[in-house]
């Protein structure tokens, strides 16, 4: 017999959860048997006894009723159950313990006891029965309960386990993926998965799945395999035949692993399509399609898009995550590949629906087998991340897709949650729903990032406040070049009191990990020999750690601690914490005091929201009452320069008495310099003239051309390495020859020389010629000329100055040099001149000045940088005649 008979009367009983995170995965449970319930076309009646009766989302079931779960409504089932002649089904999970010395199961009020059960199913008219009872301390109740024509499985046997069983949620998805199955049948899928699933987290199994049947001794279900292989199981009628023959399937993500031989068969079969007139589940309801005709430049529409975060404490954070894509166009059929990145050991994901609506109204659906775990391999003790890989059948034109997951983090890595929680708005979305449920009492700092929304809708509950925020009709937003990295929209989220309590947690997980060795003394002291001052030895030191291998390990959920200075220093590589702790390591070697500042590279952090804002770390050195911070990852990084990403940051100093977060000073235009100067030679017939070349970066030109040399070490033919982020105004430079300093040679500014021809910078015009602007610009300004609704981003968010200076020699006596006036444009943001002069008999002195005061422009700033970059174009086009 099916564990669910289509006439029986089911008794679905939650007991009191306690806590948020467990209220939360009771009511998930709850829906899941209801849904399960109403996809089986359950016509019997139906009981749900629970602790919050206004929670619960009935689906269109005839006879089922919302009770309070309490003893007296319990023992008031008799009467409700009255002339009910069918079979009886209980399903119970929550929580039990002792009273005493009786067994009890927790309720609000009088507590439940074996003896308020067995009085149920003894006054009940129905003949037989189905117990499942899955609580600590089940065993007790059913060896009470155990008689003739009752059938019961249990969390326990006669050991009472100390702490809750995961049970229920393994045999709901079993019930799902063959939900004709019988008790028995169950019952073994279950013992197999239990074992799986505590094996499989190197967990020592604390429950005990066991099957009674009518008066036979109990059987334990868990245990290695070959104790389970040749277990009786009651023989199968046509009434409880695997779902596909008696049923459309109603999910396909229960791996066939965890089922017996002949449902394993089954399983492994192909999805069988499940027609939309008899078949969708209630989650398909509210879901209308959309005329792709309003959607003319896109690819896909999002339906609906539901994410669901419970805080907590066990599990620390759970979310529930759901989305219904519609396809529009053929090229859309890229939505249906998923890649869901997540972090084991502490993170687990488990997938509900994977699902396909197709045109033509058939339903299909994805088996588990078919998501497939991805990853790279760890670097030693450096943990890197894992991923989940599936791609959905039947995915075109007019399909819609259906995903939904839930991740959870039993023990979070942090001592409280701090989260970055991205609103994918790649596609346009038509309605949007993200609710947060936090623990009564439980500190709560929360923002919307790059996204206007009304304020959330609160609601306080028992155990919880829960915070909804309600999306609908946002536009897709459009990756923009030359728009700030930083401006997806996310919410923003955390339960640290304040900053310094995580920096004080902080501090305490980085104890010991600059502890000096005598190796670090030795190598401190052979690098600082020939240093005189102390700044001397903090650039000596700089250079050498600057130059150690970066492994790319983001300071995240993966990795907060800095590895031991010691151990990075004898490997030689580190990520950016790691460096940046050898790097201060050293220097107390030397007495110099420096500390660990956490960075939000290419983002920001807030005041009001205290956690884990940071990926990136660098040093904060104090020196003669200067604070110089200074960042180890980039081997071309020069001393004193921070590189892309961290100027203007909002950081947190790790010092061990902050008082909140300071901010990275903005890079200073004066320093953000390339001074470049050229002789041409026009003096010959020919139109290619003879250009020499050489180019002085300070800043972050020095960074960019430094970046250029190393990747021309890779090409069988360099480029211009001025050419890797510049392009001349007019013709182009043919390169002979070039020379440039050591990327490594960080103790001096770059330069590079340069000997070939430039083409096309001489035309003739009649008699007279045309000699045009010899200057270069960089090749992003071309870029930003464009119609745009972001802000300019320039330069890497940098200031820059260029400083050019170009002599053109002519012919001995140039008839009728007629010069460009000079002109100028002395307003921010960017400020620029353009001066032509004579310069001796045959020569011209072309010379271009421009200041771009800031690279990192706001909204209003645009339009003015757009307008006095045309008019510096305009200027650069006026040409020398002669």
């Amino acid at each position: 017999m099916a564990l669910l008979p289509p006439e029986a009367a089911v008794v679905l009983l939650e007991g009191v959860p306690g806590d948020l995170e467990t209220e939360t995965a009771y009511r998930d449970l709850l829906q899941g048997w209801l849904e399960l319930l109403r996809a089986r076309g359950h016509a019997g009646k139906v009981f749900v006894l629970c602790d919050s009766p206004e929670s619960v989302h009935l689906p269109p079931i005839p006879q089922a009723k919302v009770l309070k779960a309490n003893r007296a409504a319990f023992l008031g089932l008799d009467s409700m159950l009255e002339g009910q002649t069918n079979s009886l089904v209980v399903i119970a999970w929550g929580h039990g313990g002792r009273q005493g010395g009786t067994p009890v199961f927790h309720v609000r009020g009088p507590r439940l006891t074996p003896a308020d059960m067995a009085g149920l199913a003894a006054r009940a008219p129905a003949a037989d029965s189905t117990w499942v009872l899955l609580f600590r301390g089940s065993g007790a109740f059913a060896r009470q309960l155990a008689a003739e024509k009752r059938r019961l499985l249990s969390s326990e046997c006669d050991t009472t386990f100390q702490s809750d069983p995961v049970g229920m949620t393994l045999l709901l998805n079993l019930a799902r993926a063959n939900p004709a199955l019988s008790l028995s049948s169950l019952g073994q899928a279950l013992g197999r998965a239990t074992t799986d699933w505590y094996s499989q987290r190197q967990l020592a199994r604390t429950e005990e799945p066991t099957l009674w049947l009518a008066r036979e001794e109990p059987r334990p279900l868990a245990g290695p395999a070959e104790e389970n292989a040749g277990a009786a199981a009651e023989p199968e009628t046509a009434e409880s035949a695997p779902a596909s023959r008696a049923s459309p399937p109603e999910r396909r993500l229960q791996s066939a692993a965890a089922l017996g031989p002949a449902e394993s068969a089954q399983a492994a079969q192909p999805p069988e399509p499940v027609t939309a007139a008899t078949g969708l589940p209630s989650a398909w309801k509210e879901i209308k399609r959309v005329e792709p005709g309003k959607y003319p430049d896109v690819d896909g529409v999002t339906l609906r898009r539901r994410l669901t975060c419970t805080l907590g404490t066990s599990p620390a954070l759970s979310s529930d995550r759901e989305e219904f894509v519609q396809i529009l166009t053929p090229e859309g059929k890229r939505l249906g590949d998923f890649d869901i990145s997540y972090s084991p050991p502490y993170e687990e994901v488990n997938f509900v629906d994977c699902e396909v609506l197709r045109p033509d109204g058939k339903l299909v659906r994805l088996d588990a087998d078919a998501v497939r775990e991805a990853g790279r391999e760890s670097a030693e003790d450096y943990q890197a991340g894992r991923r989940k890989v599936f791609s959905l059948p039947g995915v075109g034109p007019g399909a819609i897709i259906h995903v939904r997951y839930r991740t959870e983090w039993k023990d979070f890595p942090l001592p409280h949650v701090s989260l970055e929680l991205p609103i994918d708005l790649e596609l346009p979305m038509v309605e949007g729903a993200i609710e947060v449920m936090v623990p009564n009492g439980m500190p709560f700092h929360f923002a919307l990032e790059h996204l206007a929304a009304p304020e959330p809708a609160i609601e306080q509950g028992s155990y919880g406040t829960s915070y909804a925020w309600r999306l609908a009709d946002l536009p897709a937003r459009r990756r923009e070049i030359l728009a700030h990295p930083n401006q997806q929209p996310c919410l923003l989220l955390s339960t640290f009191v304040d900053w310094r309590a995580f920096a004080d947690w902080y501090t305490r997980i980085s104890q010991m990990s600059d502890e000096v060795t005598p190796e670090i003394q030795a190598k401190a002291a052979e690098l600082t020999r020939e240093a005189r001052i102390p700044r001397d030895k903090v650039l000596a030191l700089y250079n050498y750690v600057t130059g150690l291998r970066y492994v790319a390990v983001p300071l995240g959920v993966n990795s907060f601690r800095p590895h031991a200075a010691a151990n990075v220093l004898r490997n030689q590589y580190g990520d950016c914490k790691d460096k940046a702790n050898l790097l201060n390591t050293l220097l107390r070697t030397l007495n110099i005091e420096a500390h660990l500042v956490l960075v939000p590279r290419f983002s920001q952090a807030h005041d009001a929201i205290p956690g884990l804002a940071f990926n990136h770390a660098i040093s904060r050195v104090s020196l003669d009452g200067e604070a110089l911070w200074l960042d180890t990852t980039d081997d071309i990084c020069r001393f004193g320069l921070l590189p892309p990403g961290d100027p203007g940051r909002k950081v947190l100093v790790i010092d061990g008495h902050p008082s909140g977060l300071v901010q990275l000073p903005p890079p200073a235009p004066s320093r953000q310099r390339l001074e470049l100067r050229g002789q041409l030679d026009g003096a010959g017939p020919a139109e290619a003239l003879p250009l020499s070349l050489e180019a002085v970066a300070l800043g972050y030109p020095d960074y960019e051309l430094r970046e250029a040399a190393r990747h021309a070490k890779e090409l069988a033919t360099p480029l211009p390495l001025l050419a890797a982020r510049f392009r001349p105004v007019a013709g182009t430079f043919a390169m002979a020859s070039q020379s440039a300093s050591p990327v490594s040679a960080l103790d001096e500014n770059f330069t590079w020389r340069a000997q070939g021809t430039q083409v096309g910078i001489l035309s003739a015009a009649g008699r007279r010629r045309q000699l045009h602007a010899p200057f270069w610009l960089p090749k992003e300004w071309d870029l930003a000329l464009q119609e745009r609704t972001a802000a300019l981003f320039l330069n890497q968010g940098y200031p820059l100055t260029l400083d050019e200076s170009f002599t053109i020699r002519l012919p001995s006596d140039p008839q009728a040099l007629s010069l460009p006036a000079a002109s100028e444009n002395d307003q921010a943001p960017l400020r620029w001149k353009v001066r032509w002069d004579k310069s001796g008999e045959n020569k011209v002195a072309a010379n271009l000045r421009v200041e771009l005061a800031r690279g990192e422009l706001g909204p209003g700033e645009t339009a003015l940088v757009q307008k006095q970059l045309r008019g510096l174009l305009a200027a650069l086009a006026a040409d020398a005649e002669f």
